[in-house]
């Protein structure tokens, strides 16, 4: 398709609007992510005079905003309790988190594991993840439905989570926890 961004924001917006605020809950960051999708939008047909796959393409370029969104706003709050393994560091989540999801993620049953992996790390459409995996969309996100339910298990017997939609407010890893099982 021709990068026209007049045609491409007319036909689009709504949809990307819509997109846009069931993942951010305060209005004006949704009209803040919009604005810059725009520029991006701009920015490439400016450099480039065609885009293969529109669609595909736009919500790629909103999911990424939306994440950077996040990445600035995000401040870790360490709980009151001092035996934990969190600390705060300066532009989002901090290493102990990340170890600790990663851990839970590693003993994860694979036909789990992977769809997840792909979905929520990797940021591969669930489509081409069911594609790839040569499974049906519908078993597809159903294994990455169960994954995050038996990751959000293992977070609540081993510390606990506080997040509002994607964004992580707290956490608190006990140091008692066991990473060897699921």
């Amino acid at each position: 398709m021709k990068c026209d961004v007049y045609t491409i924001w007319e036909t689009y917006q709504r949809q990307l609007h819509a997109y846009v605020r069931k993942r951010v809950s305060n209005t004006y960051d949704a009209e803040d992510i919009l604005q810059t999708v725009l520029i991006k939008v701009t920015n490439h047909c400016e450099q480039r005079n065609d885009v293969a796959h529109i669609t595909p393409w736009l919500y790629r370029i909103t999911q990424n905003t939306i994440n950077d969104h996040y990445k600035r706003s995000k401040k870790i709050v360490p709980t009151d309790d001092q035996t934990n393994l969190s600390r705060e560091q300066e532009g989002g989540y901090d290493e102990d988190f990340f170890v600790w999801l990663h851990k839970f993620m590693d003993q994860l049953p694979s036909k789990y594991a992977r769809p997840l992996h792909l979905s929520d790390i990797k940021g591969v459409p669930q489509k081409e993840i069911a594609e790839k995996l040569g499974l049906s969309l519908t078993a597809t996100k159903s294994r990455i439905q169960r994954a995050r339910k038996i990751l959000r298990e293992r977070f609540d017997e081993c510390g606990k989570v506080e997040a509002s939609g994607d964004q992580l407010l707290s956490y608190n890893i006990t140091k008692s926890c066991c990473l060897n099982t699921l």
